[in-house]
């Protein structure tokens, strides 16, 4: 091997053994979601995976398929005030607030129809976890612009389930219209 070639690949290796070292490791992006933040998707998730056959049953088989798939209680749509649980921030408290108002407004708010329509739009969206890793940047970009939380929130899941269609676009924005969910969600996202 020539010098000339020896250099060179001593070189792109020290590039290439630099470049690694000063990549920043476990930085935040926007679609890390919190420990809180779960609390949504696991709502969103038992949505999903809902079976077709508690759907057609009505809203107490929903409730008590909620109540046994979340780990927080779904009694009705107005969000969390107090659940005793002191070591939950704030924060907390809202994501869990925004993600029993969801549930909530599943089984007060919505006919099984409208359930089967949300639960094959967080489908098409690619599920649960997606659907939130999208719409919190979303939101946040919204609030940013100087858009109210209720517009803000209308925008970002419209922006969130867009690559879907306008059937999925239209059936997550009417859940989160329900003014319950709307208001939670809200506050919860910032």
């Amino acid at each position: 091997m020539s010098k000339k070639n020896k250099f060179l690949s001593i070189a792109m290796s020290m590039v290439l053994l630099f470049s690694t070292l000063f990549i920043p490791m476990g930085s935040a992006n926007a679609e890390e979601l919190s420990e809180d933040e779960y609390a949504m998707i696991e709502m969103l998730s038992a949505i999903e995976n809902m079976p077709d056959e508690v759907i057609a049953q009505g809203s107490e088989a929903i409730e008590e398929y909620l109540n046994q798939e979340v780990d927080f209680p779904i009694k009705s749509a107005t969000p969390i005030k107090n659940s005793g649980l002191s070591t939950r921030s704030m924060n907390s408290l809202e994501i869990i607030g925004c993600a029993s108002a969801i549930g909530g407004a599943l089984v007060t708010n919505l006919t099984p129809a409208k359930v089967l329509k949300a639960k094959a739009a967080i489908k098409a969206v690619g599920g649960a976890t997606t659907f939130v890793k999208r719409l919190k940047p979303y939101y946040t970009m919204s609030r940013e612009d100087g858009m109210s939380k209720s517009k803000a929130m209308r925008q970002a899941v419209s922006m969130a389930a867009q690559d879907a269609g306008p059937e999925t676009v239209k059936a997550l924005s009417e859940l989160f219209a329900i003014g319950s969910v709307l208001g939670a969600c809200s506050a919860a996202l910032g």
